[in-house]
């Protein structure tokens, strides 16, 4: 499932008072199987038409839109996306789109569309081959679609779902990100309890707060060893963003788009939600678009542990992801991995 990665790529989240993040679920289906699919217990295998769509863009009329193609594999209804940026033209609304992908669709067609369309792109990979065939499979493929990108000359940014099994193997994916050739940058998304990986839990397990501190620090490591010898720079998007934050005198701690209520996750039938991640949660069901009925204003709040407040980050810091500290019920720790991953990085970031 994809994360939300492109939201947060390489720079520090503006939320301005006028924007909404729109995120339209393609399709249900998908190529792969991943094992930690936080979507892998849903039954919504349809693909959206364009008239659900439409009339989502249409509700969102006056306000700037960022568009973010999702699903499932949003590529599976690649006829959609096309429809979609050409109604964005057509009624000359404000808008940027973008996308994550598991990148197996790509063609050499298809990347010369996603040129033209002005796709900003994210592709899910979760380490070297070796690690990624082990959580996702078809890595042959996804590298394949990458190289149809690179022919095009489009720059994407990597994703990766942090597990004990993949942990260790990140520094390596910052060096393989140099033989690819097109990336610009690494994110990291920490595992979810939900979908398919609840019932994974003997296989695909949370990385520890020492492997997730380890595995930063080397990853930077690699990345300015690799700059160093080739002048070539791949951001690691934590560390990168902790460097604009510790630049500021004042900062928006606002995580997401959905923790201060302009999120709006449009599923195939019409349902909304205001994060991917809880679409089997009636609790945040925030209306339907083809019903035509005012959408629910759902904010999910940021949860923060004892600690927070009297960490030396505090007062940058946005926290840790809104949705991931629901599922996890990290919300009760004093510590959540969230909290180590961003702490880590403004370590990093202040050497």
């Amino acid at each position: 499932m994809r994360s939300q990665f492109l939201r947060r790529v390489t720079e520090v989240v503006i939320i301005s008072k006028e924007s909404v993040l729109i995120v339209l679920w393609t399709t249900g289906r998908c190529n792969l199987a991943c094992e930690y699919c936080y979507a892998g217990l849903t039954h919504l295998k349809a693909d959206m038409d364009f008239e659900t769509a439409a009339q989502t863009l249409d509700l969102f009329s006056d306000h700037y839109m960022k568009i973010q193609f999702a699903g499932g594999e949003p590529l599976l209804n690649y006829p959609l996306i096309c429809q979609v940026v050409s109604y964005v033209k057509e009624k000359n609304y404000n808008a940027s789109f973008q996308m994550q992908t598991n990148g197996i669709c790509i063609t050499p067609e298809i990347a010369v569309g996603l040129k033209k369309m002005r796709i900003a792109l994210g592709v899910s990979l979760d380490g070297p081959p070796e690690v990624n065939e082990f959580t996702r499979g078809r890595t042959r493929d996804v590298i394949a679609g990458i190289g149809c990108l690179a022919n095009e000359g489009i720059k994407i940014n990597l994703n990766s779902v942090v597990t004990s099994h993949s942990i260790t193997q990140l520094p390596k994916l910052v060096s393989f990100a140099y033989y690819l050739g097109n990336v610009g940058g690494i994110g990291l998304d920490l595992l979810r309890d939900a979908g398919r990986a609840r019932d994974q839990r003997a296989i695909i397990k949370k990385a520890t707060p020492e492997q997730i501190k380890t595995a930063l620090t080397k990853m930077v490591e690699t990345a300015e060893e690799l700059y160093r010898l080739t002048g070539k720079k791949i951001v690691i998007r934590e560390v990168h963003e902790a460097k604009q934050r510790l630049k500021m005198t004042s900062c928006n701690k606002e995580y997401c788009y959905a923790s201060c209520g302009r999120s709006y996750v449009v599923l195939p039938c019409g349902d909304v939600y205001p994060c991917g991640s809880l679409i089997e949660n009636p609790k945040y069901f925030m209306g339907n678009v083809v019903k035509a009925r005012p959408l629910k204003n759902v904010v999910i709040v940021k949860a923060e542990s004892q600690g927070c407040k009297t960490c030396d980050y505090y007062s940058i810091c946005p926290g840790g992801c809104p949705s991931r500290l629901i599922l996890n019920d990290e919300k009760k720790q004093d510590t959540s991995l969230d909290c180590v991953l961003k702490k880590a990085a403004f370590e990093l970031a202040r050497q």
